[in-house]
Formats: C-alpha cells, structure tokens, sequence
C-alpha cells in the first residue's frame, strides 16, 4: 500500500499535458461532449469546466497602435501581447497573430526578443510590426491572437484594428460665435484634426470663408503661428474678420482635411453674424 501510495501521489503532481486531460475525460458520457470543446481550436476552452488546476497559459492584454490606420502599406502597426504561463516564461511555445483581415499572413510569430518592434527581451510583452495593404476594404478588422505552451494547451483572445483613409475631423468652432459685420472684430476659427496613421502624412486643411466675403480655399494651421496656440497639437486654427456689410445670420464654413493617400474628409463650423 505504500508503494502505490507513492505512486498515485506522483502521478498527481504530474503536470498534465492537453492529451492527458482528454485521455481522462473520455471515461465519463458527460465529460466526452466536454472533449469537443477542447479540439476546437476556433472556440478554445474553458479549463473551469475541466478541473480546477490551472495548465493553460492566460493572455492578460492585446494592444494595437495606431487603433486606426490607413490601407497604404507603410504605416506600422505595433501588436503586443502580455502573456503568462502556470509553468513560467520557458514553457511558452509561441505566440501568433491572425492578419487574415489585413491580407497579412494568417500564422504570424510575436517576438520577446528586443528586437522588430519588442521594447524589451524577456518581458512576456510579445511584439509583432506589420502594415496594412493596399487592396484592404475600410472598416473595423478583427485581429486574433493565440498563445500555447510546451504542454499543448492553447489561451485566445482578440483586438480590432480600424481600417480608415480618411482624415477625421472634430471640434470645429468659432471663438466668438457671435460676430458683427464691422469687418475689424477678430475671429478665430479652429478645427482639431487628426489622420489614421502617421499625422505627418496629412497634406493641409483648409477651409472656405466666402459666406463671410473672405476666400474660399484659406489654409488652416497647426505651426504655432497665424493664431494657432500651440504647434503639432492637431488643432488646426486661422484668424480673420467678416467683411463689412455682411448680411446677418447663420453662416455655414466648409473645413476640408486632405491626407497624402488622397483620403479627404469635411466638416464645417457655424457662427452668427449679428
């Protein structure tokens, strides 16, 4: 009876493999429709239904940056992945990102080696650098991300990449909003605009002043001067007085954003002329 005292208690500090469990779940009706869930990779599993000792490696975050980013197929797109495993960092076997959506690979490796993109070798943060074609559709793309140890159990999660060309543009105003036609109160106009992807690749915003008998193509600047506050802030600002004789009321002002991808977006800012 010692003997096989000893023998069952190795057996149970055993760390089981994902084949281990299944071996013994499949003594059980119940538990053999448990068996599915675990050779679905799509789905993944659920190790609480299971038993209670944890095997599977945990994936605590996903992170993408830039969350919107333009189909051009030079912007970087940074994916980090934190990851534990119950076993420690060795036991990792790989980290992996589907870039299906992006018509990226479907199988692409994260690193933690301090290199392409990883910040730090060692850390458990896994990187992965890739870009967005040229032939991808706009809109919200899913980016799955599975994580599996030397064991072979397997932990999913997932983050969303927005794929957008066009600039966007908030927060258009005019400071004041209530003007006279005098033709010498000043005005400031600004819009805080902002490009998917690298803000350098935005080409100019500019906006059209003839309902207030100014131009109709004026640019907007975001340089610290021209009336803008503070320059590379994406508040896009200019400064100038509606021209005498005006009639009064409502006036609309076009502001157009235009990027190097020929992206274009507009909006408009509203004032009252008393």
């Amino acid at each position: 009876m010692i003997g096989c005292s000893a023998s069952f208690s190795a057996e149970k500090q055993k760390v089981m493999t994902r084949a281990d469990v299944i071996e013994k779940l499949s003594t059980s009706d119940f538990l053999k429709r448990k068996i599915g869930d675990l050779l679905n990779w799509g789905v993944g599993y659920d190790i609480t239904k299971i038993n209670r000792t944890n095997l599977a490696p945990t994936i605590s975050f996903i992170s993408i940056t830039p969350m919107k980013a333009p189909p051009d197929n030079r912007t970087i797109i940074l994916i980090t992945a934190k990851v534990t495993d119950p076993s420690g960092p060795d036991n990792i076997r790989g980290v992996r990102a589907d870039l299906s959506d992006i018509n990226r690979l479907p199988n692409t490796m994260l690193v933690d080696n301090g290199l392409w993109g990883d910040t730090s070798a060692g850390d458990s943060v896994y990187t992965l650098q890739t870009t967005i074609g040229y032939d991808v559709s706009r809109g919200v793309k899913d980016i799955p991300v599975a994580v599996s140890n030397k064991m072979g159990w397997v932990a999913l999660g997932k983050t969303n990449l927005d794929v957008e060309k066009n600039p966007i543009i908030f927060e258009a105003r005019s400071i004041p909003q209530l003007v006279p036609a005098d033709g010498k109160t000043i005005i400031k106009l600004t819009a805080r605009v902002e490009n998917p992807g690298r803000q350098e690749d935005l080409k100019d915003v500019t906006i059209d002043l003839r309902s207030i008998g100014m131009g109709d193509n004026v640019r907007m600047w975001d340089d610290g001067t021209h009336g803008d506050a503070n320059a590379g802030d994406r508040i896009f600002t200019v400064t100038t007085a509606i021209k005498q004789g005006i009639g009064g009321g409502q006036k609309r002002l076009p502001v157009y954003a235009t990027n190097k991808l020929g992206g274009r977006t507009e909006s408009e800012i509203l004032l009252v002329v008393q």
